[in-house]
């Protein structure tokens, strides 16, 4: 590069050490809970609607940007809509959080020029649904007997199935899965009186949308499910 050309360009960029508010870190999702955001329920900030329950075994991209299954569950707060990751209390408009005074621990902790701080918080204990439920609450034995008969390592073994000598079974099994998964949702809506939002906290993403991960697609048609192939999925 010419002399005269560097001195038009300006010297190197600084690094930066402030917010900007560019609104990145929010429109990328909300941020996954520890046991250090409990107040935000108690002060009723943050309620169980809020959020949504990524389970064991379920896969997700990391800090590094892998694709990695869960060891343990995350809940984080939902995005604004369905299908959108932006976190739900960013304020598009004035570019701000509705609840910065009161953000969770990873907000607080995020400086998008120096992740040592926001590390440090990622490795703290994650908050889970017993934290936050009665332990005397009979949801709890519902939430249980969900993850064993919806666990992701089951779903998982039934995927590697298909392409053995028993797929029907695994079909069967697939769509047993599904049907129980997305049946005891408006069930439990109506007989425990829960919000229907909630759904995805106490039980998780529904298994029709995360089987994504496992390379398959659900269409719906009625009361029954027809599995196929991730990309022959209608957009719709």
């Amino acid at each position: 590069m010419a002399k005269t050309d560097h001195m038009i360009l300006g010297s190197p960029r600084e690094p930066r050490s402030h917010c900007i508010r560019c609104g990145t870190c929010c429109l990328k999702g909300g941020p996954a809970l520890h046991k250090e955001d409990t107040g935000l329920f108690r002060k009723g900030i943050l309620k169980t609607d809020h959020l949504y329950t990524l389970r064991r075994g379920e896969i997700v991209r990391d800090i590094n940007d892998k694709l990695t299954p869960l060891k343990g569950e995350i809940i984080k707060i939902k995005g604004k809509d369905e299908g959108c990751w932006t976190c739900m209390f960013y304020n598009d408009q004035q570019k701000a959080c509705n609840i910065y005074e009161d953000r969770p621990v990873e907000c607080r902790a995020l400086k998008c020029w120096d992740l040592r701080e926001f590390k440090q918080a990622m490795a703290s204990p994650h908050l889970q649904r017993r934290h936050l439920i009665n332990p005397r609450n009979g949801i709890l034995k519902i939430i249980g007997a969900h993850e064993q008969r919806c666990s992701y390592e089951t779903l998982k073994s039934a995927v590697k199935e298909l392409s053995g000598p028993d797929s029907h079974k695994a079909v069967e099994m697939i769509l047993d899965l599904l049907h129980y998964d997305q049946c005891m949702r408006p069930l439990l809506t109506e007989k425990l009186n829960l919000h229907p939002r909630a759904m995805d906290f106490f039980f998780g993403r529904p298994l029709k949308t995360t089987i994504k991960m496992f390379g398959l697609s659900v269409r719906q048609q009625g009361d029954s499910f027809v599995l196929m192939p991730a990309e022959s999925c209608p957009s719709n």
